[in-house]
């Protein structure tokens, strides 16, 4: 089986469309995979470091209000899609995949054009622009959360099959998470992380609870990203001691797993990942995600009782009171655990790949 996929721009379509690819290639080494994305884009980065061959294309993102940037948008779109034509046809993939981003829809509508089988994965509870708009082509939707089959085109099939995230994910033990960063029986880790990028918001929140905690026992890790971590050290000196910064988190799995509390953004990638570990959480979606998509990320959490939603502009003045109150009823805290392991899906990426080889047939 020969495979194309394409999913970009931020690195929540990038690690959903890898994973899809390495339970593939784990399935059936035989099985042929081509990355397309555009040269500038996070995709150039990430996909070549993974092993996989990378071929660009040209794409860029659609504005929301008409402008001038709008046709040139178009004029990379047709330009895209030309390209992926002849991709096509060179190579003749037996199904395309989409994973969201505008790098996508040149690859989707060619395919479209060629009359390759299309599948799209969304990994979000509101679609992106990208998916909405090219499943009026794919024969299979999947989904990471349930019931948002209204957002997409009435002739493709549906399927919920989760969030694909790392399979470490699934084997994490939070006991053995515990000892290894050393925490004692007693202690009580609230880990808080921005993204990748870092979040003032979080940091700020989550800095003001720990001036109102006066519990020893409460530890807290927070993880402010690359672009921020040396304005942040700088700010930590006058911080309380129960805080230590990390500049990034090179193994999550482990600190989530650890977690009595998680504190920080909505997006799906970090949902998938608090629900594979079952760690109790506060999400303050990041305001200006597309279409607001982490405020619904994170209110699949607050109807599933998994978690707290928490709007940006209020977190700073409401985060300690919300936390302290978490903490003081542990029966509660414990149910938010159990609740959030109800939420997860260990197998989404299998479940995409019986999807993919379904139409490969």
């Amino acid at each position: 089986m020969k495979v194309f996929l394409a999913g970009g721009g931020t690195s929540g379509h990038i690690h959903p469309a890898v994973a899809i690819a390495d339970e593939l290639k784990k399935q059936d080494a035989s099985t042929e995979v081509l990355f397309c994305g555009t040269e500038k884009g996070l995709e150039s980065q990430i996909i070549p470091s993974m092993g996989y061959p990378f071929e660009v294309i040209r794409a860029a993102q659609l504005p929301m209000k008409l402008s001038p940037k709008t046709f040139k948008a178009v004029r990379e779109f047709l330009a895209g899609r030309k390209m992926c034509r002849k991709l096509i046809r060179e190579q003749k993939p037996d199904v395309v995949i989409g994973t969201g981003g505008f790098v996508c829809s040149p690859l989707i509508a060619a395919a479209h054009k060629e009359k390759v089988p299309i599948l799209l994965h969304e990994q979000n509870a509101f679609p992106g622009r990208s998916n909405r708009m090219m499943s009026r082509y794919a024969e299979t939707v999947c989904t990471s959360f349930p019931n948002i089959e209204h957002y997409f085109h009435k002739h493709a099939k549906v399927v919920f099959t989760g969030n694909p995230i790392r399979g470490v994910f699934a084997h994490v033990n939070r006991e053995e998470c515990r000892k290894k960063i050393g925490l004692e029986d007693s202690d009580i880790l609230i880990l808080a992380m921005g993204g990748s990028l870092g979040a003032r918001t979080v940091n700020s929140a989550i800095v003001e609870f720990a001036k109102k905690c006066d519990d020893p026992r409460v530890k807290i890790i927070l993880s402010v990203g690359k672009q921020r971590y040396k304005e942040v050290i700088q700010e930590a000196k006058d911080w309380p001691k129960s805080i230590k910064v990390f500049e990034y988190i090179q193994d999550p799995e482990v600190y989530l797993a650890a977690a009595d509390l998680f504190v920080g953004r909505a997006g799906a990638i970090t949902c998938a990942e608090i629900q594979a570990v079952g760690a109790p959480s506060v999400l303050i979606p990041y305001p200006y995600a597309a279409q607001d998509h982490q405020t619904y990320n994170a209110r699949t959490f607050e109807d599933g009782k998994a978690g707290v939603l928490l709007p940006d502009d209020q977190a700073v003045e409401k985060l300690p009171g919300i936390v302290k109150d978490i903490l003081s009823k542990p029966e509660e805290l414990q149910k938010m655990r159990e609740n959030a392991l109800k939420l997860a899906i260990y197998d989404a990426a299998a479940r995409i790949c019986d999807e993919v080889k379904a139409l490969a047939r």
